[in-house]
């Protein structure tokens, strides 16, 4: 009888949607037993128990102490996949131990003291000075053309000063993708705004109507509209300048059109590289989605790619 045919490729292991399934499949695709594995591994000076291995595999535990990150770097040249590829399956790293918050990282230091978006603030400094974000949830609708149509937020915000009655958001696009239109606002009133497609910003303000007090709270909805795009829309992301109690982000594809796998991403400041990035399953109704129930300052977002 002949030997069972494995693809050459990692397709079959990059098709996974969690780490688990990846690891399993990765390692059935080299026809390995775990023994085998761990030998290998001790022979390059990383030593890991059959059993940690069997967890991983199981999805009953997950590689984070240096030396399990060391073993997953090891295995993906032992299971002969490209780099990272084993890496992008994981989730980020159970908090341990009490949370500590930057507060709130002037604009200067999040976007970098020459950043485009001064177009659409003009001489506004520190845009909403007396408005802490307690919590934001986002959802992005991308349409069967793989284009990003609409931004449609919902925050909760409370007043930290004196005589707030005003917040000003921040659209910003990537190169080809399509200026908003314009913004619909259900939580408040739509003030003024301002778009600059040179710098590929947009800025809108909303009224609330009435003024804050000091620690009130009040919750704002609004929606940015798009037209459609020539080019495939490939990402969102937030930047988030404030200490936040929780962020969600959901991306919600056409079922006609849906992505080949979905990633979400994290990097500390505008100016700075992703620093992590993981993979996101698409569920049966199309959607991705990122939660974080503690959300320091940064960037978050969810890229996807279509091939």
């Amino acid at each position: 009888m002949a030997a069972p045919q494995h693809p050459s490729g990692p397709e079959q292991v990059l098709c996974q949607e969690k780490f688990a399934d990846a690891l399993r499949t990765a390692i059935a695709r080299r026809d390995l037993t775990l023994d085998r594995i761990r030998a290998r591994l001790a022979a390059r000076g990383v030593e890991i128990s059959i059993a940690t291995l069997s967890y991983w595999q199981q999805g009953r535990s997950r590689p984070e102490r240096p030396n399990s990150l060391r073993a997953l770097r090891e295995l993906e040249d032992i299971l002969d996949l490209p780099p990272d590829t084993l890496f992008e399956f994981l989730e980020p790293p159970r908090p341990r131990g009490r949370r500590t918050t930057g507060g709130r990282l002037s604009m200067e230091t999040f976007y970098g003291s020459d950043s485009p978006i001064r177009a659409v603030l003009g001489d506004l400094a520190e845009p909403n000075p007396d408005v802490a974000v307690l919590a934001t949830t986002e959802t992005c609708f991308v349409d069967a053309r793989r284009s990003l149509r609409r931004v449609s937020t919902t925050q909760v915000l409370r007043g930290t000063g004196e005589g707030c009655d005003r917040f000003v958001t921040v659209h910003g696009v990537d190169e080809g993708d399509v200026m908003p239109s314009h913004v619909v606002v259900r939580g408040g009133r739509l003030g003024a705004l301002k778009r600059d497609d040179t710098s590929g910003y947009a800025s809108a303000e909303i009224e609330f109507g009435r003024v804050l007090d000091r620690n009130e709270t009040t919750v704002v909805e609004y929606e940015w509209v798009m037209g459609g795009s020539a080019v495939p829309s490939r990402g969102h992301e937030r930047r988030i300048r404030d200490s936040t109690d929780n962020y969600l982000l959901r991306v919600c594809f056409d079922h006609v059109t849906l992505p080949a796998r979905c990633y979400a991403h994290h990097r500390p400041r505008v100016t700075t590289p992703v620093q992590q990035r993981r993979r996101v399953p698409v569920d049966p109704a199309g959607q991705a989605h990122l939660y974080l129930s503690k959300c320091d300052p940064g960037v978050y977002g969810i890229s996807w790619d279509w091939e």
